[in-house]
């Protein structure tokens, strides 16, 4: 999280605040002697009330014990940030996720009260306002938001922290990561960071490690150790797995194993990614891409692949596309100025087709546009309608092509006339694979 560079094309280049997440906007502080664990007060004598008055206090909930963010995410805005992105391809959102699942189930095996953020997209918005207020709406004792460091950044766990509490806490999860034998580095004070300073408990940014596709059975010892340093620091004794760490029946939130069976016409267009990114952008650097850098190519993949990821779309699938529409980025209509990836409003006529002013712009009319020929009208969730309606600003839809393509030969004569569309980006897809 912390190390991330920028791509060198500025076409594709968000505004800062979702490039660049951790750099904190200006926050009202609070004082610390509103943010912390109150002491507990000594009993005193009282009078006797109404007996249905008692009873009323008594089925009040007690206080939240945790409330655990995902960081980074989709904005407000439906723009999906993916955070650090690893060497192998891997979003730092999706690996946050993964470890947040399973202290989720371990915090609540161990008797705590946890509210979490258990569903792709659910993540607030990247420069951490969204889980700052969250978090005070929900009040908490402690509030913690789980990232990764970017894949050069500090290798181990790291506690970022503002108070002594969450220094404290910072501690106590380090201890339960050494405990485990997973690496361990040094927290650090950021006193700067919006979700730090702007929360009225205890809160913690926990860097697990450098960003990159770790085998379940390593984020689940991450989880682990998560949770237990969490009860250790709020007095609750921390309950492990009954039957050992495999008993946790919590896979991949996001499955990333990447299935060995070949795509076919009747693949399924939203779907866990078939092939990571680094498959992709070994394929297309492969071969010619008309007048894109090697960076230009690698950006755009990326760019496909948070775009596509963030919606529930295989990316695979709209790369093949892509690459089937523009052989392989080589297309008239694909090049600068246009940037147009799948032939959107081309007819054949000269100069008649859509241009798009930005990659990015590119990316996301195609991936929103192929989104709607999959979901029915009234079948997206906010993040899938947003960009629906985005892409289809471009060029509308005719209603009847809505929720006709579930799998790639629905396609076939519809997105292109030709009916063998569908077995063409199939075709594209098991190369890319078998790169």
């Amino acid at each position: 999280m912390r190390g991330r560079a920028g791509r060198a094309d500025t076409s594709i280049v968000e505004p800062q605040a979702t490039a660049r997440p951790l750099l904190a906007r200006p926050a009202r502080l609070f004082l610390a002697t509103r943010t912390y664990l109150a002491a507990r007060r000594t009993p005193v004598p009282v009078i006797a009330r109404d007996p249905r008055t008692a009873e009323r206090k008594e089925a009040m909930p007690q206080r939240l014990d945790v409330f655990l963010a995902v960081g980074h995410g989709v904005e407000d805005n439906g723009i999906f940030d993916p955070g650090a992105i690893g060497t192998d391809g891997r979003m730092e959102h999706m690996e946050a996720f993964q470890v947040c699942t399973f202290a989720l189930a371990a915090m609540r095996r161990s008797g705590l009260t946890v509210i979490s953020e258990t569903a792709q997209g659910a993540s607030h918005d990247p420069d951490f306002k969204g889980s700052a207020r969250r978090a005070n709406e929900l009040n908490p004792r402690v509030a913690i938001e789980v990232h990764f460091d970017s894949h050069n950044g500090v290798p181990g766990y790291s506690g970022l922290y503002v108070s002594d509490q969450g220094k404290q806490l910072a501690a106590k999860i380090g201890a339960a990561f050494q405990a485990r034998n997973l690496p361990r580095a040094a927290d650090v004070e950021r006193p700067e960071l919006l979700f730090l300073n702007s929360t009225s408990m205890p809160a913690l940014i926990p860097e697990i490690n450098r960003v990159h596709d770790y085998p379940a059975q390593v984020n689940q010892t991450q989880g682990e150790a998560l949770a237990e340093g969490v009860c250790d620091f709020l007095g609750q004794p921390f309950k492990p797995p009954a039957g050992g760490p495999d008993e946790i029946s919590h896979p991949h939130p996001h499955p990333h194993p990447h299935d060995n069976g070949q795509v076919t016409e009747n693949s399924k267009l939203l779907a866990a990614p078939r092939a990571p990114a680094s498959q992709v952008r070994e394929f297309l650097l492969g071969r010619s891409h008309g007048g894109y850098t090697d960076d230009d190519v690698e950006t755009i993949v990326d760019s496909y692949y948070a775009t596509a990821t963030a919606v529930g779309l295989d990316p695979l699938l709209v790369v093949a596309q892509m690459s089937e529409e523009t052989g392989h980025l080589t297309s008239f209509w694909s090049q600068r100025p246009r940037r147009n990836f799948a032939g959107i409003g081309v007819t054949g006529k000269e100069g008649v087709g859509n241009k798009f002013p930005s990659l990015t712009a590119g990316i996301r009319a195609h991936t929103g546009r192929l989104l709607a020929y999959v979901l029915p009208t009234g079948a997206e969730n906010p993040a899938q309608a947003a960009l629906i309606t985005e892409a289809l600003q471009a060029r509308d839809l005719p209603a009847d092509r809505r929720g006709i393509a579930p799998t790639l030969a629905g396609l076939s004569g519809k997105w292109a006339m030709d009916k063998g569309y569908a077995a063409k980006v199939a075709a594209v897809a098991n190369q890319i694979r078998n790169a």
